[in-house]
């Protein structure tokens, strides 16, 4: 039951590579080069259990393909999960004292969301650029895309600000206080995003105060373009729905070079700038994303390949991307001429979803293709390497 998609089976295939070889037959083999881990060969029941003994108690990441850096990611997640249960059980009655109430804590919360967050920006105000019309009387693809992001950033705003308003007055007792806003008081209370706000909301797993700048920085993004017209980068993460924004680009070239969409694919070329606001112009064909994180390895931007990571660096901000159309089969060839490693792409680092009718996890976005030093892919997709459109802090 644990492998469902294509995704498994790559995993599973490039883990079992590294114990199933004809290497291993040879005298003096180890696994991942560690001298604890190695075939104890052909010996008795008795001595194949004394072996069994001497192996750490503390198996090394390094066994299974991962980088040493896994283990500080599994011990986060153990004190997370450990730190969670212990705040669950917490009792949410105030203590005597001279600090604030529980109701005067959310309620402080609440209305400073309510200031921070800014109200959705009228359709009216959109600049010429980003709803431009094209020969045919519609708008650009890319402007449709923006239309129905937006429409749900705005379905966003006024569900979270009228819960917001609602909380406040059922803090002071003007109205009652019903179970979905119960459930936003407990949440406030241990930084965890309210329920109600998770149904309207796209996939995050930041803390409360966190996913509100996020949340903030999203709206800024949006109401940016749509004011000011689309800009030199696109932030990817930022959207619902990021696998349409790259369809709806992909639209656009086909159009202007009359090419069919279906003989058309994205290639992913890692340019040297770091930052979105080192772009200074736009591409010649496709577009520029940024704001993707890549984890279980480094990018070297000298040599514009993946790396390993250094000693305690578990994520490294990837520099802009450049998205150029090319042909399906040039597509092809290059990833295979070059030995390229097709790198996922996730929404969080959870990296997992309800499977969907197209066979992916809805938390699977789309396969970037990246350069990597002259390694087997193998290497690579058994360090778990990705690239997540956000991180949980």
């Amino acid at each position: 039951g644990r492998v469902t998609d294509d995704k498994d089976v790559r995993l599973i295939s490039a883990v079992l590579k590294g114990y199933f070889c004809p290497a291993m037959l040879k005298e003096g083999f180890r696994f991942a080069g560690l001298d604890a881990y190695y075939p104890p060969g052909n010996v008795t029941l008795e001595q194949t259990r004394e072996y069994l003994r001497t192996l750490p108690m503390d198996e090394d990441p390094r066994v299974f393909g991962l980088h040493p850096n896994a283990l500080i990611t599994a011990q986060y997640n153990q004190a997370k999960a450990f730190l969670d249960t212990v705040v669950s059980v917490q009792p949410r009655i105030s203590s005597g004292g001279g600090g604030k109430s529980n109701e005067e804590i959310v309620a402080d919360m609440a209305e400073d969301f309510l200031k921070r967050i800014p109200d959705a920006a009228k359709p009216k105000e959109a600049h010429p650029d980003t709803y431009r019309r094209i020969p045919g009387g519609g708008v650009v693809s890319v402007g449709v895309f923006h239309e129905q992001e937006y429409a749900r950033l705005a379905t966003m705003i006024s569900t979270t600000k009228a819960s917001l308003k609602m909380l406040g007055k059922a803090i002071t007792g003007v109205v009652l206080m019903s179970g979905d806003l119960e459930g936003m008081f407990n949440a406030f209370l241990v930084q965890k995003v309210p329920s109600n706000w998770e149904k309207v909301a796209y996939p995050c797993l930041k803390p409360l105060n966190s996913w509100v700048k996020d949340y903030i920085e999203r709206i800024e993004f949006m109401t940016t373009w749509l004011k000011e017209g689309p800009p030199l980068s696109f932030w990817l993460p930022c959207f619902f729905f990021p696998q349409g924004f790259m369809t709806a680009s992909l639209q656009v070239h086909a159009r202007k070079t009359k090419i069919p969409i279906d003989t058309l694919e994205f290639f992913s070329n890692v340019t040297t700038m770091a930052r979105a606001d080192l772009v200074k112009s736009l591409p010649e064909s496709g577009c520029n994303i940024h704001g993707l994180f890549l984890q279980g390895c480094g990018w070297d931007a000298g040599r514009g390949e993946l790396r390993e990571s250094h000693k305690d660096v578990l994520f490294e901000l990837m520099p802009v991307i450049w998205l150029e159309p090319i042909d399906l089969q040039e597509n092809k060839d290059r990833i295979t001429q070059k030995n390229l490693y097709m790198c996922p792409i996730y929404k969080t680092s959870e990296r997992k979803g309800t499977l969907s009718t197209t066979g992916h996890s809805t938390n699977f976005v789309k396969y970037f293709p990246l350069s990597q030093p002259g390694m087997d892919v193998a290497h690579w997709i058994s360090r778990g390497v990705a690239l997540l459109c956000m991180l949980d802090e």
